[in-house]
């Protein structure tokens, strides 16, 4: 299967990888292709071999570009070379930098319930470390009625929770991190990631502030409510707290893009 097959494409990550080269991720939600092009030019380039998964998120990490996978969370790593008839950037190899030990999860009986766990995933560099981010959704759904077993269940989402991983490339392994530092936030969202230094701006560090990436997982669960905003996860009890209604937005069918925007170094 090949993204060309499908009408529904979409660029769920760009990134500046040097000042000459973009990456993208452009899939229909499901799966995706890595595209890269140079600065000014007239097309992103593709193979029809190149690799084809449901890519979650990429980084630009010590001159290397890194993928990773929501199903096996290997951390893939990216090599680029130039084509020789036009001097394109193109994707030459796609090999693996570290094995992932996933989480699946499996649907469990809740008294009337079931419940499930959506994942999502994200890369970020802090402290000059590329950090895994496994965001667990859990979502539930009503069991299916005895007297009508073919109605309508909607998944909704519920809860959140986050594990944070270190790259260990010595040892190819995720190890598993308890804490972000006193002073280190990382803010989290499709388009964009960071881990930021707080202490200047007078915040509280050891914190995850989430968005919600609606317009992809409208199409894994629904949500209770038709507001939503940023949530703030703090690393140190596992706690998720929401600033609403300090700052929300509503929601809707269409694709609302929303990142986050940070002071220049």
């Amino acid at each position: 299967m090949h993204i060309h097959n499908s009408e529904h494409l979409h660029i769920s990550k760009l990134i500046l990888c040097s000042p000459n080269l973009a990456a993208a991720i452009v899939g229909d939600g499901h799966i995706g292709q890595i595209l890269v092009c140079k600065l000014g030019g007239l097309s992103w380039s593709v193979r029809a071999y190149d690799m084809v998964k449901n890519f979650q998120d990429m980084a630009f990490y010590q001159g290397k570009l890194y993928a990773i996978a929501n199903y096996d969370e290997d951390l893939l790593v990216v090599n680029i070379s130039q084509d020789q008839s036009t001097g394109d950037p193109q994707v030459s190899k796609i090999g693996q930098a570290i094995k992932g030990e996933p989480f699946h999860s499996v649907w469990h009986e809740f008294g009337t319930m079931d419940i499930l766990a959506n994942k999502k995933l994200y890369l970020v560099e802090s402290h000059g470390s590329l950090l895994m981010i496994r965001r667990k959704i859990w979502c539930w759904s009503k069991q299916a009625s005895d007297t009508d077993p073919e109605a309508s269940r909607p998944i909704v989402a519920g809860p959140n929770e986050f594990e944070v991983f270190k790259a260990d490339f010595e040892q190819s392994r995720w190890v598993k991190m308890t804490t972000l530092g006193d002073e280190q936030v990382l803010f989290l969202g499709r388009r964009c990631s960071r881990a930021m230094s707080v202490s200047q701006y007078g915040m509280s560090g050891d914190q995850i502030f989430f968005l919600d990436d609606e317009e992809e997982n409208l199409k894994q669960y629904y949500y209770s409510t038709e507001i939503t905003s940023f949530c703030v996860c703090d690393m140190r009890d596992g706690q998720v707290d929401s600033p609403l209604p300090k700052a929300s937005w509503k929601r809707c069918d269409e694709m609302r893009p929303v990142a986050w925007l940070f002071p220049q170094d």
